[in-house]
Order: structure tokens, then sequence, then C-alpha cells
């Protein structure tokens, strides 16, 4: 299963059908700041249509990995954490989101239609729910992941009694960006200033061709305010756009995180955008991710005060099991790097 670079339109037929797809229900915006003079930073939304009871998790050097969730194949592939990690387990088994010690970053949102093809390639196989862990745990660059993906036959995985239709986005240190989508049965790679920005469907070439309607973008429209993944691509890139040039890296962060919060999904929001899209859901964490100075930091989004961890302070020696803090208390605040180590 080779990569394809692309940026064509997709076809309309399979934009119907991933849009009408009752599969759909998670819903993720993913932002890259990598030109405020500061940083590389990378913000990401979780929404969902239930509560995914979040984790904070360090994963260390020389932990087992890979494997399916829901079955088992003789030609599994299988690997030990090469590079120390700190993410998001969501729904207490799926890596949604990571920095990894060497500042590459991963986030893996829902793309409904996605298509992984026939495991029939000989290649070992990954399930769709481990491409987050697989790519922090092996690979040090944008460029280095893309290659060990294009090794690997992605099969669709089962969790809460369904599959999901996953894509995944890639940022490292340099300021390069990715995003990997599986469409008819073929790994496509998008690179570059054009991947800053990630939503769901319709895949990312659509996205793209639709953002050229739009002010300041070439067209007339004006900004959408809708909460469906459309939408959201638009108010994201605009925003993006019209960021000033950062001061500090806190500022730097700042700046991004005002840009999530336009993105983010209220509770009790509806989609009144005509669109048949399914999966636009509230909003339940956020992360910003500082590559630069491997700073990791999240929110839920019911409780106003953040937490974080800085890489540099976390233990990730060889040995011992994945690390997992509960951040679900209104109580957990600031720094908890040293908590994080000791759970």
């Amino acid at each position: 299963m080779a990569p394809i670079k692309t940026s064509r339109v997709w076809p309309l037929a399979l934009l119907l059908l991933g849009a009408l797809s009752p599969q759909a229900a998670q819903s993720c915006s993913r932002v890259l700041s990598n030109s405020n003079g500061q940083a590389v930073v990378v913000g990401r939304t979780m929404d969902l249509y239930l509560d995914d009871q979040a984790a904070l998790v360090l994963r260390p050097r020389g932990l087992e990995a890979g494997g399916l969730v829901s079955a088992s194949v003789a030609n599994a592939k299988r690997w030990r954490v090469k590079h120390g990690s700190v993410g998001v387990m969501s729904v207490g088994t799926v890596l949604a989101d990571g920095l990894n010690e060497r500042g590459l970053n991963v986030n893996l949102l829902y793309l409904s239609g996605s298509d992984y093809g026939s495991p029939s390639s000989g290649k070992p196989v990954i399930s769709n729910l481990r491409m987050a862990e697989f790519v922090l745990d092996q690979f040090a660059t944008v460029e280095e992941a893309i290659a060990g993906l294009a090794q690997v036959q992605v099969v669709s995985d089962r969790i809460l009694d369904r599959d999901w239709g996953l894509h995944l986005s890639l940022a490292d240190r340099s300021g390069r960006s990715a995003v990997v989508e599986f469409i008819a049965g073929r790994m496509v790679v998008h690179q570059g200033n054009q991947t800053r920005v990630m939503t769901n469907e319709p895949p990312l070439a659509w996205q793209l061709n639709n953002l050229k309607r739009y002010r300041p973008f070439g067209g007339d429209l004006p900004l959408p305010g809708d909460v469906d993944p459309a939408s959201r691509f638009v108010r994201a890139s605009t925003f993006l756009s019209t960021l000033p040039k950062a001061s500090s890296a806190a500022e730097a962060e700042g700046n991004l995180y005002g840009v999530m919060k336009n993105v983010a999904v209220p509770a009790g929001a509806e989609d009144y955008s005509g669109g048949q899209a399914e999966d636009s859901w509230v909003t339940l964490w956020t992360v910003i991710a500082n590559l630069d100075e491997g700073s990791y930091a999240f929110q839920l989004a019911r409780n106003p005060y953040p937490i974080w961890v800085e890489l540099k302070r976390l233990n990730f020696g060889s040995g011992g099991a994945m690390r997992r803090l509960d951040v679900q208390s209104p109580e957990l605040t600031g720094d908890v790097s040293e908590r994080l180590n000791r759970s």
C-alpha cells in the first residue's frame, strides 16, 4: 500500500457517502502554528458523543506494544517503544493524541468513509486505533513516520461495538506537517502548510478546495459560524492566517489556544449548517503541545483550569508499564509532571 501524494478534489459520490454515513460519531479539530516566530505549537480538540474518560498517559521506552484491539491475527505488528511519549488515552484503550521526547506530535481524528484496503499485502498489520501510538513509539520526524506507515497494513478495528474511520495528522520540531488519510484502499499523504488545519469529513482535498470560496482565501463568502467539520475548517484556517507574530513561546501557545476555543463545540450546540455530517459533537477536551519546548497542556471542557507536563521532567527510562493519570478531578491543576511520573 504505497502512499499517494495528492491534493485533487474528491469525487462527489464518495463525499456524500462519507457525509451520510451513520458511523459518524467523533468530531475534532487540529491546528498547527509553525510561523509564529517563537515555537512550533499544535492545538487539538476532542469532540465525541459520549464521555471518553480521558486519561493522561506516559509510555516509557521498552514498553511492548502493538496488535489489534478487537481481534487476533497471525501477522499483527508488534514493537517496543523506542521514543518515550506523553498523550491522551481515550475510551480506555485508544491513544488519541500525543507528543514524544523527540518532538513528534500525532493527532488521531475521525474521517467517515475511510477505506484501508484489503489486508492481503503480506505486510504486518496494525489497527487503525493503534496508529498514533505506533508513530509516537517508533519515529522522530514526519518523514520517518510516513515511511514507517507505508511499511505496514492498517486495518479497521472495532471498539464500542463499531468500526471507526480515522485519519492522522503529524508535526515535528522542524515545523513540518502532514495529513495521512486512507481513501479507496490507498494511503494518501498530504504535506506542507496546506496541512496545518484538519477537521473531519470530507477528506482534506475537498476541504482545501472549499476554503477558496471564503474570505480571505479568494472567495466572497463570509466566515461560517456552524459547528460542522467544514465550517470549523474554514474558521480555523481564517483565524490561523490572521494571528500576529508572537513575542514569546507562551504568547504563541496562548494565541493558538484562542483559535482552538473558536472551533470548540460548546455543550448543547446544534448544527444549523444544513449539511448531512453527523459528527458535530460537544468538545470534551483540548490539548496545546509546544514541540520546541516539549510541553503538553490538557484542559477538560468542564474544568476551566488546565494541567500540563514538561517532557524534560518526565521519566521515560526503559522498563515498566505505561503510567496513567486520572485527569477527571476538577481539583487537578497546574504542572502534573511529577504526579505522572509516580502514577
